[in-house]
Formats: C-alpha cells, structure tokens, sequence
C-alpha cells in the first residue's frame, strides 16, 4: 500500500451519492495506480445507501471522504477541489471506471507539456453489468482541441480529462446554476484561460444505467443545460462575458413530464448511431452487427426494427464515403431512433 509520503500529484475527486453498487470498482480502477503520488477524495453527498460503507471499507492511505452538502453536483465538485491538494485534478463518477494506465500517463504529459493547461482523451460506453458496449468515436487524431471548444463544440466526456488545479481555481470551480451539463459549463470555460489537446487513447469507462443522473432528470432539462452551456460560450467568445457572469440566470425549465431514456434505449441508441457510420464507410459486415446489437439491446422497441430493416435494405448498394467529423459525446441526451443514416450518435454530457 502506497502512503502520503509525498505530496500527492494528482488529486481524483469522485462525487457520491447512492453507488453501493458500483463504487468499489470505481475506487479499485483508480487506486490501482501506484506510481505516483496519488490522493483519492471520494466526497460522499449524504448517501442514503450503503454507499460510504463500501468506501470506508477499503483501507488506503491514499483515500479520503469529505462530507457533501445535497445541494448539487456542481458544488459538491467544488468541496472535492476545495480540499485537493494535488496539482493535477481529474475526475471519476461513483458508477463509472478509470482504464488502466491513465493516471500516470496524462500526468506524465502535462508535466511534459507545461503550455497547456489540460488533456482529455477518449472512452468506452459500458452497460450497467460493465460489459463492453463500444468505443465512442471522438476522433482518431491527436491535436489540439481549444478552437473546436471555443466554438462550442465537445467531443469527450470531463472525466477523461486531466486538468491543472491552478486552472481550475482560477475559472472558480464549477459553476451551481447548472444541474446537470456543469461538466460541459466547465469544459467549455477552460478555453477561457488556458490550451486543451485530446489524446485518441481510451482514458475512462462511462456505464450506462438508469440510476444515474443523465437518466432520472427529465430530458427537456438537461437538454436545456447542454444549450445553455453552449450559449454562454458563443456570448464569452463576442461579448467577453456571459449571463451568469453579468448575474443573470436564465429561467430553467419548471414542471416538465418529459420522461427520461432508459439505459437500454440510451445503448440502442449508440449502437445504432454507429451502424449507421460503419455502413457509410462501407463496413457493410460491422454495420449489419451493430444494427443486430441495437436490436438485442432494445428488442421490445418498434422504432429500432423499422432502423434496421432501413439498414438491411441500404445495405447492397452503400459504398465508402467519407468518415463524419467527431461526434459530440453522450449523456445530455440519448440518441433518437433513426430511420435514416446519422453521422454521429449524440450531443453530450463524462
């Protein structure tokens, strides 16, 4: 077991609230680094489970549990920075995983690359048993990201991201007003004062289940999140400055019945989005396997046969075309059924 004895270089904060079923495996993937100094603060937002049990039952010096207040994500995010004391953040949901490597690796880079303030990388989608869904396609280049960012545009998740703690103290943290989407707020907001470079190598595994936030808010919210996100970013890019900036907060949607996607259908979703590319590109076999895999994911759901048997006839006469420029990630919003081609799967959360 690997103690304090050096100041921790990186800083892991993992906000928790009812994962008994799934936060010891997200702890182990993030403590199985053991090359650096490493602190994990898993802040614990007044489970009502057997959540902090879990924690409290992996003895690691490394590990740390500050109390949240159960008054949102973002602010319990921001409880984790307050006591970080590492000079890299990044960030790891209760219910999802770190891959293998990742630590080392991104902290590596940053300390190589002092010009920029963060890194990020791609994930994998996994179902709620952790199974391997697939790969989201977000580019197969690595290059630097901070005018697409500038322009509003994410690609990945936040928590495959690495980022300097002196940039995010000095962006304020994240930012309360957003419920949901304060993950895209923030990544969006880096660009305010500092570079971002995407690495193509898989850094996180984001599980997909209907516990989770992205499917118990109701979908027109966090729709509503993801634009508004957005939009402060094209008013910082004219104007300098934002609503929230300027104290405005634009009125959230109240009392919506709107229901939220379940796993499977979020899972469908991906699946058939990406049969849809494979086919475009001419992968006529990979297309036909992915429509099959969007079926089983979601067999009770008429809309996805009538896709597929879209697919099965386009199927003899598609040719290659060219590959869709990268599409944003998931989490926002699951993915429609399409009965047509699509060239990406969804517009985000992370």
């Amino acid at each position: 077991m690997q103690t304090l004895e050096l100041p921790p270089l990186v800083s892991v904060i993992i906000p928790m609230y009812n994962a008994e079923d799934y936060i010891t495996q997200a702890l182990q993937s993030v403590l199985q680094e053991t090359s650096i100094p490493l602190e994990v603060i898993v802040v614990n937002d007044r489970s009502s489970d057997r959540s902090l049990e879990r924690v409290q039952a992996i003895q690691d010096a490394r590990l740390r549990v500050v109390n949240g207040a159960k008054v949102g994500i973002a602010t319990t995010m921001n409880l984790g920075l307050a006591a970080a004391r590492g000079a890299i953040i990044m960030r790891c949901d209760a219910d999802d995983l770190f891959t293998p490597g990742r630590i080392a690796s991104q902290a590596n880079w940053l300390q190589q690359h002092p010009d920029y303030g963060a890194v990020c990388g791609s994930y994998d989608i996994i179902a709620p048993n952790g199974s391997f869904v697939l790969q989201h396609d977000t580019g197969s280049t690595p290059e630097e990201v901070t005018d697409e960012l500038q322009q509003g545009i994410t690609r990945t998740h936040l928590c495959t991201f690495a980022i300097r703690t002196d940039t995010l103290r000095l962006l304020g943290g994240f930012r309360p007003y957003f419920e949901t989407g304060e993950d895209i707020d923030l990544q969006l907001r880096l660009t305010d004062v500092c570079r971002v470079f995407y690495q193509i190598e898989s850094r996180y595994c984001y599980r997909l289940h209907n516990e989770s936030i992205t499917h118990r808010i109701p979908s027109e919210r966090r729709v509503f999140f993801d634009r508004i996100a957005r939009t402060f970013q094209q008013q910082r890019q004219h104007q300098g400055r934002d609503d929230l900036q300027h104290g405005i907060f634009p009125p959230i949607p109240q009392g919506s019945e709107s229901r939220s996607y379940s796993s499977n259908e979020q899972i469908q979703g991906f699946l058939q989005g990406r049969a849809w590319q494979a086919l475009s590109q001419g992968q006529r076999r990979n297309a036909l396997k992915l429509g099959v895999r969007s079926l089983l994911a979601n067999p009770g759901h008429l809309p996805t046969w009538s896709n597929f048997l879209v697919l099965l006839a386009k199927l003899p006469t598609q040719k290659a075309s060219s590959a869709p420029a990268h599409p944003s990630p998931p989490m926002a919003e699951a993915p429609q059924p399409q009965a047509e081609p699509v060239t990406s799967e969804v517009d985000r959360d992370g």
